[in-house]
């Protein structure tokens, strides 16, 4: 068990060790929630969970998007807000 020291703005420094164990690098997200009472449990947050949670979208959702994305593209042209 590693121990640390809260700073004066209630802020932590993740221990080296730990980081390297569960592979946290500047930049990443944690997510921490307080179990059985006043534990609090540190995990890596998964920045691959968002790409399954597209079940509810139509399946031609890219070609939808491609079509919106070039009329307004082609309206901007119109409008000669871009070249």
């Amino acid at each position: 068990m590693a121990s640390v020291t809260v700073t004066r703005h209630s802020q932590v420094t993740i221990p080296k060790e730990i980081r390297e164990i569960v592979g946290i690098a500047e930049g990443d997200r944690v997510n921490m929630k307080v179990v059985e009472g006043n534990k609090i449990v540190i995990e890596k947050a998964d920045s691959e969970v968002w790409k399954d949670c597209t079940d509810f979208l139509p399946e031609d959702f890219e070609k939808i998007i491609t079509s919106i994305r070039s009329d307004s593209t082609q309206r901007f042209k119109r409008l000669g807000l871009i070249p």
